[in-house]
């Protein structure tokens, strides 16, 4: 409960302090007799948020004294946040790992390989330089295949 009125307490003067500078920029009095719904705004808002908040703290607490750890706490303390993995989905990725495994020893699915072999781009004729290459092949590559159509284009006249 204290942890609710000290919430409440920051987020109330966090709430007034922004609607009393708005209001104070456009010429107005946050305090004025007109303003009362403002201020009753505030207060719930304030009281709304502070709720929410230490309710979560609050469930947090319950779940590290049970000893249940969060979703992706083993890898790091932020990843649990964005990209844990449900209890369904790693048992689906262990399924299908062991269906995996299965297969290869089968001899139905090769392995996969550790690394795969980068494309070889070779030349058409003697030192020519080809006009098409893999989406694979390196930046370099790609960009002088497409200079050299370039100059083919240039030199046929199409351009």
């Amino acid at each position: 409960m204290t942890r609710f009125f000290a919430l409440f307490g920051m987020m109330l003067i966090i709430c007034l302090a922004l609607m009393w500078g708005m209001m104070v920029q456009n010429g107005y009095d946050l305090f004025a007799p007109e303003m009362r719904v403002m201020l009753l705004v505030a207060f719930m808002v304030a009281a709304y948020v502070a709720f929410r908040i230490s309710r979560i703290l609050q469930r947090r607490a319950e779940r590290r004294h049970d000893g249940s750890p969060l979703k992706g706490a083993q890898k790091s303390k932020l990843s649990g946040l964005f990209n844990g993995k449900s209890e369904a989905h790693q048992a689906r990725e262990a399924r299908v790992a062991a269906r995996r495994k299965k297969l290869v020893a089968e001899g139905k699915l090769e392995a996969e390989a550790a690394e795969a072999p980068e494309p070889v781009i070779e030349p058409t004729t003697e030192g020519e330089i080809p006009t098409r290459v893999p989406q694979s092949a390196s930046v370099a590559d790609r960009m002088a295949a497409r200079r050299e159509r370039y100059k083919r284009a240039k030199e046929e006249g199409k351009i």
